[in-house]
């Protein structure tokens, strides 16, 4: 990826400020809404009766964001960790076999990625739905702890 941004002439806060410029320009113009996708979201039938207690709903929501902010940033370093380490050991496992038939290095760590995002893609039913249903059950809590 490195190579590919440095080609272009462009460094990566630079591609960063693009990006965001592109994404404020379509929700700007209306291509891109936001609160539609977060209504559709707290809408769920799963989730739509979540943190209707009378008396303990508006916490309980503004528990789970606030937990959510703090320890979601690092569940995700986790699991970049754990991407990073199945990359070494795996890709270190097929180096021998790469440098074998003269390949470049950088592929057995692409050859791995790839199998990673295979297993994530074929296993989908396993993961998706309870992903969708998390992000509906933060969209209904930003609603109940925003609205009031």
């Amino acid at each position: 990826m490195r190579e590919a941004i440095s080609h272009s002439g462009l460094r990566l806060h630079q591609w960063l400020l693009l990006f965001g410029g592109l994404l404020y320009g379509t929700i700007y113009m209306g291509i891109l809404q936001p609160r539609g996708i977060a209504a559709w979201f707290a809408n769920q039938p799963e989730v739509s009766r979540a943190f209707s207690d009378p008396n303990f709903g508006r916490a309980d929501a503004l528990i789970l964001l606030f937990s959510t902010l703090f320890l979601g940033p690092l569940a995700l370093l986790l699991g970049l960790i754990a991407l990073v380490f199945l990359l070494a050991v795996f890709g270190g496992f097929l180096l021998p076999i790469v440098r074998w038939f003269r390949l470049p290095d950088w592929l057995a760590t692409a050859a791995v990625l790839l199998a990673v995002v295979t297993v994530l893609w074929t296993q989908s039913t396993v993961w998706l739905p309870k992903s969708i249903w998390f992000l509906g059950l933060l969209a209904r809590a930003c609603r109940i702890v925003v609205s009031v």
